[in-house]
């Protein structure tokens, strides 16, 4: 029966992009001149491995390329080859090569040959060089001056060993360059014809190698498998007394009877966890012998979703089943309305639990950074040191998602704009390198995350003087520094005088700040000139659930987000003036707010329409203040956000939907659109 590999695919892929993130950020932490040898072992590994998979699975041009990265690191991790800036720019671009290659695979798509094979050169020209550049005096030792010796190998998979796409036949093809093999395969546990599970290893190997070799290059053969398997390398004396065979025919059998008295103490310690659970009330965590690390589990992001909604609709059940609850009477209502809260209290755990499984550290999004500001800075001829702090705060996966390029455009900035040349820094008293931070941490129910930089600051009399030069701001306004600073979000704006690939399209920051307020989050600059610029991004923790307050008009209900509410309030009889132009406004701390009529935009028929009767809700959203009119507020509520745009379609001024205990559905209010809305609406 053939094994198809393809199934594998997926799996392969997934770890090995992982590898190769782990892969950069080790690169990104090598010493030239000073290596670390354990960050060379590290890449290395990581090379080692997916030259292996490529070759599992067919993947020739992979293996090809990874076998000669593998040889320039297995010269660097001899100390035949020096790590220069030269060599560590080339594996860099390595890494980039494999991520595109793998990428290509992934998606069933042509590679760039002409790259990988130009790259492909660069690197056996540069251990072609290291040779030409050897003594010939000082040859180094080959392999065959090593003295011949016997090892005995123990190999015994886990039981996903081929689920990962290991082949033990390809490892045995490998040891078979070390020296000569006798192999014994142990079929013990493998189980009956009708019972048998092709996708999972049963057998394990008992292996003698004679030949001139050391337990280090036997041990890398198998770092493929490394986390999938059990593995013991033993050095044996000289060959005499009993036969090869008769040796590793005893080696198997003590291998048996290790594992059959191994999973007797497995089976006495989950029977003692057992009874010691009917005494304590807990079962005590039995330990596994022959697992890899249970630790964490691969989901995909579709079964977390799935879970999500499931949890919702039960959240939506629970408070149609309280909202019954308060009118139920007899002798077992209290007992009912008790059960009811404990539910609720279930739930409630229930709903955070799973919203942590979604929740992700944005070390995912940090981790690009590195990478990206050394070859930025190499670029423009800046040093610049990359602080990275809070890495560890988590936020929901679907912001991840959406920060990253925000983020990502800010950094840039910063390091185009706002960090100086280093001989501008010297001549202005600060250190020859530039620092830009990223930050990350908790704030109330909120994330915030700061970009800043020591460098220049903002010039504010440079961006006024070109938002003049455009017409964005009239010669006789006089602006503060913060409306100053409020100029570089405009669509179109920039102070750059010569258009590069990195800056001076007037196409980014008007970006960053829209994709910001579709996460229902805002950004603020606060700039010092001469002393550095900060970017503070404030972001919700999820997009799935929200703390609102439920408002009615007429006969609607509506979710306001608790986030966005400044104060509510009664008006009094003729505080309210009309200016043309600008409708209803108010008076509210010295400053005066149009007042939204929601009936009107909604067209629902309120209980009250002099604004007097009824209550308003002072609202912030995109920079601005309203206020609200609506006929009473309800109460506060933790709301499930159904999506409109798949389940209905889009409408301005609502960002979402839930459903109330009641069973009736609730438009969860998008404030900043229903702002720009309105303001459509006066102005036409």
């Amino acid at each position: 029966m053939s094994l198809d590999l393809a199934q594998f695919h997926a799996a392969f892929f997934e770890e090995s992009f992982e590898a190769l993130d782990s892969m950069e950020a080790a690169l990104l932490q090598l010493d030239v001149g000073a290596p670390d040898a354990e960050i060379i072992n590290t890449i290395f590994r990581v090379a080692h491995s997916i030259k292996g998979g490529g070759a599992t699975f067919g993947f020739g041009d992979l293996a090809s390329f990874t076998h000669s990265l593998e040889t320039l690191l297995e010269e660097l991790r001899a100390k035949r080859l020096a790590v220069s800036d030269a060599v560590s720019n080339l594996l860099l671009k390595s890494v980039d090569v494999m991520r595109d290659m793998l990428r290509a695979l992934q998606g069933k798509l042509p590679t760039d040959a002409q790259r990988v094979a130009d790259l492909q050169f660069d690197l056996e020209l540069a251990i072609a060089r290291k040779d030409a550049a050897r003594p010939a005096e000082a040859p180094q030792p080959q392999a065959s001056a090593l003295p011949e010796a016997r090892f005995w190998i123990g190999f015994r998979p886990y039981p996903q060993f081929f689920a990962r796409g290991n082949d033990a036949i390809r490892m045995f093809r490998e040891l078979s360059t070390l020296g000569r093999l006798e192999v014994t395969t142990d079929v013990l546990q493998l189980p009956a014809l009708a019972e048998l599970d092709p996708q999972a290893c049963h057998m394990s190997w008992a292996i003698e190698l004679t030949g001139p070799t050391t337990e280090e290059a036997i041990r890398e053969v198998f770092d493929w498998a490394t986390g999938e398997s059990d593995l013991e390398v033993r050095c044996l004396p000289a060959a005499g007394g009993a036969s090869v065979g008769d040796a590793v025919a005893a080696r198997a059998a003590d291998a048996a009877r290790q594992a059959d008295a191994a999973r007797q103490a497995d089976t006495a310690r989950q029977a003692d966890a057992a009874v010691k659970a009917d005494a304590h009330g807990k079962a005590e965590t039995p330990s596994i012998t022959g697992i890899g690390d249970s630790g964490s589990i691969r989901v995909s992001v579709e079964k977390i979703d799935e879970l999500m909604n499931t949890v919702g609709e039960l959240v939506i059940t629970q408070a149609m089943l309280s909202q019954l609850g308060r009118h139920v009477d007899g002798p077992s209502a209290d007992q009912f309305r008790s059960g009811l809260a404990q539910l609720e209290r279930n739930m409630r755990e229930l709903q955070e639990s799973v919203m942590r499984v979604r929740m992700l550290p944005i070390s995912f999004v940090f981790s690009r950074f590195p990478r990206m500001v050394r070859d930025l800075a190499q670029r423009l001829g800046k040093q610049i040191e990359l602080k990275l702090t809070g890495e560890h705060t988590e936020l929901d996966k679907t912001v991840l998602e959406k920060i990253g390029d925000p983020l990502v455009h800010l950094v840039r900035n910063s390091i185009d704009h706002g960090i100086e040349q280093p001989q501008a820094r010297l001549a202005a008293g600060k250190p020859q390198s530039g620092v830009l931070h990223l930050d990350a941490c908790h704030r109330g129910g909120n994330i915030a995350v700061e970009v800043s930089d020591d460098g220049g600051g903002l010039d504010r009399d440079r961006i006024l003087a070109k938002a003049r030069e455009r017409g964005l701001v009239r010669a006789s306004d006089a602006l503060t520094d913060e409306q100053i600073d409020e100029l570089i979000f405009v669509p179109g704006f920039s102070t750059a005088e010569h258009t590069t690939d990195l800056s001076g399209r007037g196409v980014g920051m008007d970006v960053v700040r829209r994709n910001i307020k579709e996460l229902g989050g805002k950004i603020e600059v606060r700039s010092e000139r001469g002393r550095g610029s900060r970017f503070v991004i404030t972001l919700p923790l999820t997009l799935a659930i929200v703390d609102g307050q439920s408002v009615c008009v007429g006969t609607e209900t509506y979710i306001v987000p608790l986030t966005s509410i400044v104060e509510s309030l009664q008006l009094a009889e003729g505080n309210v003036n009309r200016l043309s132009g600008r409708g209803e406004m108010f008076a509210f701390r010295g400053h005066y707010l149009p007042v939204i009529r929601l009936h009107e935009i909604f067209g629902v028929e309120p209980r009250a329409r002099a604004l007097h009767e009824g209550l308003v809700v002072v609202v912030e959203g995109d920079g601005r203040r309203v206020g609200l009119f609506v006929d009473d507020l309800l109460g506060q509520q933790q709301v499930v956000i159904k999506s409109l745009d798949a389940n209905y379609g889009h409408v301005d001024g609502v960002s979402g939907a839930t459903i109330l205990g009641d069973g009736a559905v609730a438009l969860i209010l998008d404030l900043p659109g229903l702002i720009r809305l309105t303001s459509m609406r006066v102005a036409a």
